[in-house]
């Protein structure tokens, strides 16, 4: 395979972040607690455990992490049996472009797997896709790493070879670390100066990206 693709899920193939971080204030809220905004948008790109932690540090050790992110997970499905899965903008047309090229693509998620697979099934996107690595697969979840390393290991391909298209500060750090080439498309939370620096390129949308990929998949097919 001439070049490897790994794509994050909720808020760049996925407009789920609105909904993932409004059930988690509602189920804060049920249980006593107030998520703000402002702190909501810090969780973007974390897995459930270091949003836990982070919310922990926030309201103290009695927090109730673990009951909080069950009912999450609970009204999240409520939300999307109602309304669907809504697609990011070019979702469908950018996955057509990578299946004609016959690019390799693997999804790596801050979401557990199980939960990851389930969404991205009932957007009707899941079969596209060669694995999907989820924050329970590895020790670490991103900014370390270990997601994108492991989905690279799934598909044979190294580190090097592989395009990280992210949405969120963490995302894109661990794609550093993790060696391959990011590209951001922010979404809900404006990225860091030094998260737009760390990046290949910085587009708006999935179209836009699709010329910057057209132009690396033709200089690996040249160079080999």
């Amino acid at each position: 395979m001439p070049l490897t693709v790994i794509l994050d899920m909720d808020g760049l193939m996925l407009d789920t972040e609105p909904i993932s971080l409004r059930v988690w204030q509602e189920a804060g809220a049920e249980l006593g607690y107030e998520l703000t905004d402002d702190l909501c948008a810090r969780t973007i790109g974390l897995d459930a455990t270091a949003t836990g932690r982070l919310l922990s540090q926030h309201f103290g050790p009695t927090f109730p992490a673990a009951r909080v992110a069950s009912r999450a997970v609970e009204l999240y499905w409520t939300r999307l049996g109602v309304d669907g899965v809504p697609h990011k903008p070019g979702l469908q047309d950018f996955i057509r472009f990578l299946d004609q090229r016959r690019i390799a693509k693997a999804v790596g998620t801050s979401t557990g797997t199980e939960l990851a697979r389930r969404v991205l099934r009932a957007a009707g996107v899941l079969d596209h896709f060669d694995t999907v690595v989820g924050s329970d697969q590895v020790d670490r979840g991103k900014p370390a790493p270990d997601i994108f390393l492991t989905a690279a290991r799934h598909l044979d391909a190294p580190p090097s070879d592989c395009l990280v298209l992210e949405d969120s500060d963490p995302g894109i750090e661990a794609a550093v670390a993790a060696g391959m080439t990011p590209i951001l498309v922010p979404d809900l939370k404006e990225p860091a100066p030094a998260t737009r620096r760390l990046a290949y390129a910085v587009v708006d949308s999935l179209t836009a990206a699709r010329p910057i990929i057209e132009e690396m998949f033709a200089a690996k097919v040249v160079n080999g």
